[in-house]
């Protein structure tokens, strides 16, 4: 059942299963159908720290296979815990040790893949990119990644491969390196999804989220800082700060910023448009949707990624940043996301391009890689990794523990004014909360 070798992917071609939409057919495109993703189950399995995580295309109907069928690793049973966002779900199976595959057995089928090992030592400590990409020309590729290896800092990057026909992964690898940066190349082939008319333009586009939370998940949990960003997209500083090191000495570990469109002119013949060309920006356009740069580490490191947010995160809009932005090249493209024709240009204005931008900072900016400690000394270990498995609990569970936290509170300060010790009303407080756990598990 595994598609490709890089992924632990299950898909349902062999079965009758199949996902079902949740966008309205007046909702949907030409071509939507064909575009939707109905029959990947699981697009990777790994474990880390004791626990298997499947990382689903949000699975909708799919959920019921979860519930009437029998998950295994390797010979043991194992209870799963389901949970559902936006554009994935994830699966949950409790796990000592590593196990070397898992199944789903349902009506006589039986549906399984290897499960991947976490490595986060891959990326440990590196300032890492992550980006998703198709067909775009390998020049292309090697002007995104010099440009934030010289201007942001950027020391690696985890590229996903969506399936490109017109040269091989090896060939990626080696720009990326000529570009200067340690790089990993993984390759996909599942569809990058459909787009449907407003509001549900991006509601199934699944492979990117799942992507970015199956390399979060068993790549870098351990790097410095990772920036999320497309080959299209040149991210700026404002001041002397990198992007990275915004993020990685942030209390929260988390910055995001949003970006104009730049344009480019019509360069003529067969001549390659390229980044640099993108010089020209409407005066009154909106602002492009926010790009991010996490600590994984960090406080809200467990929320689940998404390509223009953190999702089980409430707080995304309080950490807006004004000291980054990006450019977003509007005419490097393959088409593969989005229709490509272009804009009428009659009102376009000359600006300075992102090189000229970011040579006219480059004696200000911090070359050498700013100290962390400040962080550390800030925001203790403890509180840190608190946060950071608070942030990581589904919306319900966090309003939970936020009103036992409460309520432990209470009875500390009652008791002490009662001049009375507040342990045995807490670890009774504490026993009706494992008694509601055991009922509803999820």
């Amino acid at each position: 059942m595994d598609v490709g070798s890089d992924f632990s992917t299950c898909r349902l071609e062999e079965t009758p299963y199949r996902r079902a939409s949740r966008v309205a057919s007046k909702f949907r495109r030409e071509g939507y159908e064909s575009a939707f993703d109905a029959t990947t189950l699981w697009f990777d399995a790994v474990w880390h720290d004791g626990l298997v995580t499947l990382v689903c295309p949000r699975l909708n109907n799919l959920a019921t296979l979860f519930k009437r069928g029998k998950v295994t690793l390797d010979a043991e049973e194992a209870k799963p815990n389901v949970r559902t966002f936006y554009r994935h779900s994830t699966i949950s199976l409790k796990c000592p040790l590593p196990p070397v595959r898992i199944s789903l057995d349902i009506d006589g089928f039986r549906l399984e893949t290897p499960v991947r090992i976490a490595t986060p030592e891959r990326f440990r400590g590196r300032n890492t990119i992550v980006t998703m990409s198709k067909d775009n020309d390998l020049r292309w590729i090697e002007d995104f990644a010099g440009f934030h290896a010289r201007t942001q800092g950027a020391e690696s990057i985890l590229f996903i491969d969506n399936g490109s026909t017109t040269y091989a992964v090896s060939e990626i690898q080696g720009v990326l390196e000529r570009a200067g940066l340690d790089a990993l190349v993984l390759s996909t082939e599942l569809p990058f999804g459909p787009r449907g008319l407003k509001p549900y333009s991006n509601s199934e586009l699944y492979l990117q989220t799942c992507a970015l939370n199956a390399v979060r998940l068993r790549y870098l949990q351990e790097a410095r800082a990772v920036l999320f960003c497309d080959i299209d997209e040149l991210v700026l500083s404002r001041g002397a700060e990198t992007v990275f090191d915004a993020a990685a000495r942030s209390p929260f570990g988390y910055t995001r910023f949003s970006g104009t469109w730049r344009y480019a002119a019509d360069v003529g013949g067969a001549a390659l448009v390229r980044h640099a060309d993108h010089i020209f920006r409407k005066p009154a356009e909106t602002s492009c949707p926010h790009k991010w740069c996490v600590r994984p580490g960090g406080p809200v490191g467990h929320a689940q990624w998404r390509p223009h947010t953190l999702e089980g995160f409430p707080f995304n809009w309080m950490f807006d940043s004004k000291d980054f932005t990006f450019h977003h090249c509007r005419q490097i493209t393959t088409g593969w996301k989005r229709n490509t024709a272009l804009s009428e240009q009659l009102h376009l204005v000359e600006d300075v391009s992102a090189a000229d931008l970011a040579g006219r900072r480059r004696q200000d900016v911090i070359r050498s890689r700013a100290s962390d400690a400040p962080l550390r000394r800030l925001l203790g270990k403890g509180a840190e990794t608190a946060s950071r498995y608070f942030f990581g609990l589904s919306v319900v569970r966090q309003l939970a523990t936020a009103a036992f936290m409460l309520c432990c509170f209470s009875i500390v300060l009652e008791e002490a004014l009662d001049n009375d010790p507040p342990g045995r009303e807490i670890a009774a407080l504490l026993a009706t909360v494992q008694r509601v756990s055991e009922i509803d598990p999820f």
